[in-house]
């Protein structure tokens, strides 16, 4: 018995080395696993950052192309009011020719008349010669017949040249209209022909461009989907990364060798509590709401006082349910809410892992308990508090 008795000191001291150097390799486990995932989530953001850098530019792609499309779609729209009314005035010049070539022909009929009556009457001064028209004359029986005579040949000398000029003249003006319209003609056709080909190729550079928005477009879904890929990738490893932190915290804490001096002040007690009650550790996503966490366990759970101290609060509080909050010294206080029931009551003290009361639920969770960390009436970050090793850590 006395040999044993001299080898207890021995044991535990062996003990504790063993279990000193089983943290610090658990420590270094996890402050490995963390660095290599840090590096991974800074890579993943980088990916994000340039995915989104592209997308960006695709966008603005997209916006200069619809852009494209809509000055091509006014151009397009412009020449084809232009053909039209090019077509409509080539019709118009078309039927203006029928016109004038209709014209042209009574105005021929009226041109063979003309020339046929000025050849009668060339016939006629020729076979009378310069005798006949002397004959004429000179068959006045006096002089003012003769005078008479005289103007009136003249008169119908003259006349027959004024015909001969107004064939003359008739038939120029219409060969000069109908060039002038047949020209006209040419050109409106010319145009239309010409608005044609470019209202085609306009079609077809907007063909083009439509064909490129579709492939921009494409290419934006897929980024779209790469970054939700990455954002989802990076959420999953933020959470790893913020579990591992909270292991991190409570391997750094657990650890430390208990001594008179930390044993009895709450202070000292981080990374090293137990959980009220056994479960699993809700942390919520926004910590703008709270810096608490819940711990998910079935209705009548017995919840356990996490450290020495006394009772300062036992009653009902809007949107926490029954609270019990406990004080624990240099102005550290712990908050439950949602107990089912809590048995001490204000002004007891309690024990460190003594049974204060049953668990419930409410609007932090359907089914468990609420834990706050208070100091000098601030809310700290509970869960670093907590010994949670080996404990299932969820998300809110």
């Amino acid at each position: 018995m006395a040999k044993i008795r001299r080898l207890i000191p021995f044991v535990a001291l062996f003990s504790w080395c063993f279990l000193l150097i089983g943290s610090v390799v658990w420590s270094n486990i996890i402050e490995d696993e963390l660095v290599t995932r840090q590096k991974k989530l800074t890579s993943i953001e980088k990916s994000i950052r340039k995915n989104k850098k592209v997308k960006r530019r695709i966008e603005k792609k997209q916006r200069d192309v619809l852009a494209e499309l809509q000055e091509l779609d006014r151009k397009i729209n412009l020449q084809w009011e232009s053909l039209q009314q090019a077509k409509k005035d080539w019709t118009e010049a078309e039927l203006q020719l029928d016109r004038t070539r209709a014209e042209l022909e009574s105005m021929k009929e009226r041109a063979a008349e003309l020339k046929k009556y000025i050849e009668i009457r060339l016939n006629a001064f020729r076979q009378m010669g310069e005798v006949g028209v002397l004959n004429v004359l000179l068959a006045a029986d006096s002089l003012p017949n003769l005078l008479a005579r005289q103007a009136y040949l003249k008169r119908i000398l003259n006349e027959d040249q004024a015909r001969r000029r107004e064939y003359v003249s008739l038939l120029k003006g219409l060969v000069q209209k109908e060039k002038e319209l047949r020209d006209r003609q040419m050109l409106l056709k010319a145009v239309s022909e010409r608005l044609q080909k470019e209202t085609v190729l306009l079609e077809q550079r907007k063909t083009e461009k439509e064909n490129y928005l579709k492939l921009l477009k494409k290419k934006n879904r897929r980024y779209k989907r790469m970054i939700a890929q990455l954002e989802r990738a990076k959420r999953r490893l933020s959470k790893v990364i913020e579990e591992l932190n909270l292991k991190s915290q409570a391997t750094k804490y657990a650890f430390t060798p208990v001594t008179k001096e930390n044993q009895f002040e709450f202070r000292l007690q981080k990374g090293r509590l137990n959980l009220p009650a056994p479960g699993k550790a809700v942390i919520f996503k926004s910590r703008k709401r709270s810096k608490g966490f819940a711990v998910k366990c079935p209705w009548g759970t017995e919840i356990r006082a996490i450290f020495d101290g006394t009772v300062v609060f036992n009653d009902f509080l809007p949107g926490y349910g029954k609270v019990l909050i406990v004080d624990h010294g240099n102005r550290y206080m712990s908050l439950i809410a949602q107990g089912q029931s809590f048995k001490k009551k204000v002004g007891q003290e309690v024990v460190e892992g003594e049974v204060i009361g049953l668990s419930g639920g409410g609007p932090w969770i359907s089914e468990g308990i609420y834990i706050e960390i208070r100091h000098n009436g601030k809310q700290l970050t509970a869960p670093y508090w907590f010994d949670l090793r080996g404990i299932e850590i969820v998300r809110r």
